[in-house]
């Protein structure tokens, strides 16, 4: 009985690592925490691979022009995932945008959810303004964890993000 166990134990864990070795292959893939994830573009044969890591939801801060985005949010409603499609401009991000990511980030049914862009650039950006606006880290902790993320060498967007958070803190 314990020897079945230890297997079924070693299959699972097993399955988990390559399920999370194949997300490795989106661009920057990040597993932040247990609400969510980030990353570049994913492959549409990605978003299965999310969806059985238990993400509910794909928030896409890439323009429509840059990228399929229609038929990307088609395949995450036909998985059964929520979609939201923020288009972000890399040189010219917008404060609505921010308010419209923090709400529904902010929203636990939304909850967890993979955020992406092409190279998670923006994705760094809005989620440092995240960390210190919601979770209360302090901008230099913030923004280690967004260059972990994909924010590197974008001055415009790190500097919209420090700031949209001076305005609104």
């Amino acid at each position: 009985m314990k020897l079945l166990c230890l297997s079924i134990t070693l299959l699972l864990v097993s399955a988990s690592i390559v399920t999370s070795q194949e997300l490795s292959d989106i661009k920057n893939f990040l597993r932040i925490n247990k609400e969510f994830c980030t990353g570049g573009q994913p492959d549409p044969g990605h978003l299965s691979k999310l969806k059985a890591e238990g993400v509910k939801t794909i928030i896409n801060l890439r323009t429509p022009r840059e990228h399929q985005a229609a038929e990307e949010e088609a395949l995450a409603k036909e998985l059964g995932l929520r979609y939201f499609n923020i288009p972000v401009v890399s040189n010219d991000p917008k404060d609505e945008q921010v308010a419209e990511f923090l709400k529904i980030t902010d929203d636990p049914e939304n909850r967890p959810a993979f955020i992406h862009c092409a190279t998670a650039r923006r994705v760094g950006a809005f989620w440092m303004i995240r960390r210190v606006l919601r979770d209360g880290w302090s901008i230099e902790k913030a923004e280690e964890e967004a260059t972990k993320i994909g924010l590197r060498e974008s001055r415009p967007l790190s500097e919209f993000a420090r700031r949209y958070i001076e305005r609104h803190k």
